[in-house]
């Protein structure tokens, strides 16, 4: 096994970036933009923020995956064995890229996905705690389409959901702190903060 050490450097304008120990997604606190760490180092991906709604501010920065993606649902059938008619749509999901219990993390991005945008520039302030792979936020999108799916009312036995990613940035996302819990500053839901 051999170790291999990356420069943790801006790719786009070169200041160093920081983090926290186990963070795979940095902000650069000089520029801005966003980079993921990958095998073959440090890679920029698009980067905006949410804006605070009316009335809330922003105490922490915290990032989060937006994904555009085609959703597509087939082979849905009822328990009374009557299938009911695909369908397909465009969809946005806002997924937290930090460390959530996974009812949280399900409950901010449902609520993150429900709201209009307000995107802006990303602010100049410590963004840190990114640490959710691509995959597995993707994994979560078809979680709450499945989860959507059996809360209906027709009471279903099977179903196959099909998540085809379009476009993906980082976004970084407001918080208001206060008792050991963050409250989105977009949202207002409230989740578990798990300190580094």
């Amino acid at each position: 096994m051999s170790l291999r050490l990356i420069n943790l450097d801006c790719p786009s304008c070169g200041s160093a970036m920081r983090g926290e120990g186990l963070d795979t997604i940095f902000f650069c606190g000089h520029c801005g933009d966003a980079a993921v760490l990958e095998d073959d180092g440090l890679q920029t991906v698009d980067s905006t923020a949410l804006m605070p709604t009316p009335g809330r501010h922003a105490g922490v920065w915290k990032p989060a995956w937006r994904f555009e993606v085609q959703v597509r649902v087939t082979q849905r059938v009822r328990a009374d064995g009557r299938t009911t008619p695909d369908w397909e749509a465009g969809r946005t999901f806002f997924i937290p890229a930090f460390d959530l219990p996974l009812d949280d993390l399900t409950r901010l991005s449902r609520a993150l996905s429900e709201v209009a945008e307000s995107a802006a520039e990303v602010p100049r302030e410590p963004i840190r705690g990114g640490t959710l792979a691509v995959d597995d936020a993707l994994e979560l999108i078809r979680h709450i389409l499945i989860g959507d799916e059996v809360r209906r009312l027709d009471m279903l036995a099977s179903v196959m959901v099909d998540v085809e990613e379009v476009s993906r940035s980082l976004v970084a996302l407001p918080f208001e702190t206060g008792n050991g819990q963050l409250r989105c500053a977009v949202t207002g839901v409230t989740v578990q903060h798990r300190a580094a």
